[in-house]
């Protein structure tokens, strides 16, 4: 009996560490707790984090470097390579949202500097004041990434300062050159996109219909801009998605925010009548965006109803499908855009941050996306990132079978212990054990030699009878504590708790939609699937001892 356990100290990556991983050892469910409810006492001690939660490495290396060099030593500074960070910043640290933590604007002061031939726009700001400004960095995905900072603090002696009159209106950018990785990266994601298709004749993309982005946030952001301002109205998110996409979508929909949680037919029955509705009242529907299977209730909705209902009412359908991967399945034909965050199993190294939309070029919407892209697009994603999600992704087939295997590994035998009198878990959210799943077998790809066995993807979230169990289980469990997906190494959080379980109103609503707390995501990785098995025995014993610990009535 092989039980895994971290080989790492706390704050740091698994092996190979590199300062560009981007998983933790973080354990502890009440660590974790901490930090969702504002305890940044243990940040100091992390040397590896997720780039998105703040400036780390290289990039924070440089915010204090630029900072000092202008004046301002002392003061955390974010850096960007787009001007729209100035505006959006500006809104986004005084929104309603931020509560307690919001500042006004006057807080905040906007330089410009070029660096070896990047204009980067700064943000700088009081260490004080960081609480405001985190999901500014991390929600639109656009804060330099770990190898462009490294890249540009080799040459900060090169730094200009740019003056700026006003801030709200920005010098002109740069960007960051577009280098043959980008264009070899967009080749094989329409290959992919295109291999072992459901119907070959629905899938029509060509390399130019690939789009780039730095973050998978960053093509949430940038598309989502992008549609509300080719058609207002309401944006509409059907079932549970990523927390940062939900986030962002409720702060920044200017026309309107509605969210469906359910995506089963009962939930599309909601949905249509109130597209019914919403059109007998002159109102329009900017788009409706749904991942596939669902992040982390891993539902599957009924695609070919949705598209349906998005060419009755002429909004754009956005679908994600990070989670299944375009290995496992084929959607293309019922979105508008497919949309995929490259961060998880498409590198599968956990050390490279990237996003990519596919246009479908038989959507209604395909003349007027691609021309709007083709005007607006500029290059963001670094080429040195660029080169290595391309070198990951070599192997993305074969991972991705075993990423299948063991996810459905884990969660078939987890499934198995409900029911037991002893058994703590009582419901493993995985594709195959879902009501939904003929959703999303319709969607699978054709079998081939090198995926004979097209499947399910690296996610399952674990339900347990109580807290206090899930809180056990989690303590024990050997897998690296850590949010990502996707990765070369076993990871889990509680991922519910931490993302929808501080305000009690959001905690009860997201519960109704099947996301609740006493319940542990895991991402499967590629270690022995016996040693996996192995790991969850170990966790079951102890949230086992703690049930039996508790009498009926709840005491002790």
């Amino acid at each position: 009996m092989v039980v895994l356990r971290p080989q790492s100290d706390f704050g740091h990556a698994p092996p190979p560490q590199s300062p560009y991983s981007i998983i933790s050892n973080l354990p502890g469910w009440d660590l974790l707790r901490g930090f969702r409810d504002g305890d940044m006492s243990a940040l100091p001690r992390i040397v590896h984090i997720y780039p998105r939660f703040g400036p780390t490495q290289f990039a924070a290396q440089l915010g204090q470097e630029v900072a000092k060099r202008l004046g301002h030593e002392g003061k955390s500074c974010m850096l960007y390579l787009n001007p729209i960070m100035w505006s959006f910043t500006t809104g986004h640290v005084q929104n309603e949202h931020r509560e307690e933590a919001a500042i006004g604007p006057e807080k905040l002061t906007f330089k410009c500097v070029d660096v070896a031939g990047h204009r980067l726009y700064a943000v700088l700001f009081e260490p004080m004041h960081t609480k405001a400004l985190l999901l500014s960095w991390g929600a639109p995905g656009l804060g330099l990434s770990i190898r462009s900072a490294e890249y540009l603090l080799g040459n900060v002696d090169s730094l200009v300062q740019v003056p700026v009159d006003d801030h709200e209106n920005p010098p002109e950018p740069t960007f960051t050159p577009d280098g043959p990785a980008h264009q070899l990266l967009r080749e094989r994601i329409n290959q992919l996109v295109h291999r072992a298709a459901v119907d070959p004749e629905a899938v029509k993309s060509r390399p130019g219909d690939v789009f780039l982005f730095p973050t998978g946030m960053a093509a949430v952001f940038h598309t989502t801009n992008l549609i509300q301002d080719y058609r207002p109205g309401t944006n509409v998110v059907i079932g549970v998605i990523f927390h940062n996409t939900h986030h962002h979508l409720l702060e920044e929909s200017p026309n309107g925010f509605k969210i469906f949680g359910k995506v089963d037919e009962k939930g599309l029955d909601e949905l249509e009548s109130w597209l019914e509705e919403e059109a007998r009242q002159g109102n329009k529907v900017s788009f409706v965006i749904v991942e596939f299977p669902g992040n982390p209730t891993l539902e599957s909705t009924d695609l070919p109803r949705l598209k349906h209902l998005s060419e009755k009412h002429g909004f754009v359908l956005v679908i994600d499908d990070t989670l299944a991967g375009f290995a496992n399945v084929d959607v293309l034909a019922c979105s508008d855009i497919l949309l995929t965050s490259l961060t998880k199993s498409f590198n599968g190294r956990a050390d490279a941050l990237g996003g990519s939309i596919v246009l479908n070029p038989l959507s209604p919407h395909y003349d007027e996306l691609s021309s709007r892209l083709a005007r607006s697009h500029r290059n963001e994603l670094y080429e040195a990132d660029a080169k290595v999600l391309l070198a990951n992704s070599h192997d993305f087939i074969q991972r991705t079978r075993r990423l299948n295997r063991n996810a459905e590994a884990m969660a078939t035998f987890l499934h198995r212990s409900i029911g037991r009198d002893d058994s703590p878990v009582v419901k493993v959210q995985y594709p195959t054990l879902l009501a939904s799943k003929p959703n999303y077998d319709r969607f699978l790809r054709h079998s081939t030699a090198e995926l004979p066995n097209p499947g399910y993807g690296c996610l399952l979230n674990v339900e347990f009878e109580s807290v206090e169990t899930a809180q056990a289980f989690y303590n024990r469990c050997g897998f690296y504590s850590s949010p990502h997906l996707g990765g070369h190494v076993t990871v889990m959080l509680p991922y519910n708790m931490m993302m929808f379980g501080r305000k009690p109103e959001e905690k009860e609503t997201f519960r109704s939609f099947g996301a609740i707390e006493e319940s542990v995501r895991i991402s499967a990785g590629l270690e022995d699937q016996e040693d996996l098995i192995d790991t969850l025995k170990d966790a079951l014993d102890a949230a086992v001892a703690v049930k039996k610990a508790v009498a009926p009535n709840g005491t002790k």
